[in-house]
């Protein structure tokens, strides 16, 4: 890379490289046993799995979050994290920044079903 060179060249020269270092990580999963990528989608529903299974409130930073992680999922922002959870309908918040699974629905939000 040099200052004479276009925008366009410069593009080119990054998405290279940006292809040979996907490449070099497909490789270290794959020495890894790691086949799949880390997914994104279905953070809320498996957030809501983990409070399920847990039984118990547990705080959304210290506690799901990790636990999230451990299981491959990114989730894409912790500012919206509480919201995401709240509006799936089967969490409830219990103390700041803590979240509990809600074994039923309310009979209000039953009855507009």
């Amino acid at each position: 890379m040099d200052r004479d060179m276009s925008v366009g060249d410069l593009v080119s020269l990054l998405k290279q490289e940006i292809a040979e270092r996907q490449k070099l990580v497909e490789q270290l999963r794959a020495r890894l046993g790691e086949t799949s990528t880390p997914r994104k989608s279905g953070v809320a529903a498996e957030a809501v799995e983990i409070l399920r299974s847990a039984g118990r409130p547990m705080h959304g930073l210290r506690e799901i979050l990790p636990e999230l992680q451990r299981r491959g999922f990114v989730p894409g922002s912790r500012a919206g994290f509480a919201t995401a959870l709240l509006r799936t309908g089967n969490v409830i918040r219990t103390a700041p920044g803590t979240f509990a699974y809600r074994a039923s629905r309310p009979a209000s939000d039953e009855a507009g079903r």
